[in-house]
Formats: structure tokens, C-alpha cells, sequence
């Protein structure tokens, strides 16, 4: 695939995430290459975030999005620009999500670096507000 064609199936994931709030989770998977490198920069640092443990291989990220979605309600995931350098793309934005159990909203500036391979995503990495995320899943 292209770097067009990257970049234009990464959009459709982002655009379904948002438009679903959460629930296309079955897109990204079917984008990501079997092997793929996921890093989430909370790095599960507390139990509340379990799920934000750095995970290697397709299987292993739905235990990640499983983990989301079961304790977060996503208000919205919006894309502002994207970076694009042959395989790698960085997509610029924010979010903000409501813990479940706590009720508490996590809002933040939100960087994803994605890197293709035979159109295909083998490395996602994500930064967002760590303080904001641990804060709302803790109730403060």
C-alpha cells in the first residue's frame, strides 16, 4: 500500500472511532499486522490502568481495547492533522473519556505514531495526558 493508501485507511479508523465511540475496534484490528508493536504511554503504571500495559501482537491489543471499553465511555476522539513521512504517520488531536466507575472525565491533547509496513500497521505508539488518565480512573 501507498503512502495515500496508508494514510486513507488510517483516517477511516480514526473517523469509525469517533463515530462509534469506541465500538469499531474490529477495524483497527483487521489494520494492524499481526506482530504489531502497541505502546500506551500510561505503561499500566496503576491497577486502575491495567490495561494500558505494553502489548506485542494483534490478540494482545484487543485485550487493550477490550480493557477501554469496558472502563471507559469515550465522549470523543478528534483528528486534527495528520503527519505523514512514507511509512510512518503521526496523527494529531484530542480526546476525552469518562471512567465508569469513577465518573470522572479525562480529557487530553492526543499524539499517535504509526508506523506500515506492506500496508499494514506494525508499530502504534500513543501520548496523552498520563496525570489526567490516572486521575479519573482513581475518582480525583
Amino acid at each position: 500500500m501507498t503512502s495515500d493508501g496508508n494514510l486513507t485507511a488510517l483516517k477511516h479508523c480514526y473517523e469509525r472511532w469517533h463515530e462509534t465511540k469506541g465500538e469499531s475496534t474490529e477495524d483497527w484490528l483487521a489494520l494492524m499486522d499481526d506482530r504489531v508493536d502497541f505502546r500506551s504511554l500510561a505503561m499500566a503504571q496503576t491497577p486502575e490502568i491495567g490495561f494500558t500495559a505494553p502489548r506485542t501482537g494483534k490478540e494482545e491489543v484487543r485485550y487493550y481495547l477490550d480493557g477501554l471499553l469496558e472502563d471507559w465511555s469515550m465522549e470523543h476522539y478528534t483528528i486534527d492533522d495528520y503527519v505523514v513521512d512514507g511509512d510512518r504517520i503521526c496523527a494529531v488531536g484530542t480526546t476525552a473519556w469518562v471512567n465508569k466507575s469513577t465518573g470522572a472525565r479525562a480529557s487530553s491533547p492526543k499524539l499517535d505514531y504509526v508506523r506500515f509496513k506492506d500496508g499494514k500497521i506494525i508499530a502504534f505508539h500513543e501520548f496523552y495526558d498520563t496525570a489526567a488518565l490516572i486521575a479519573a480512573a482513581c475518582g480525583k
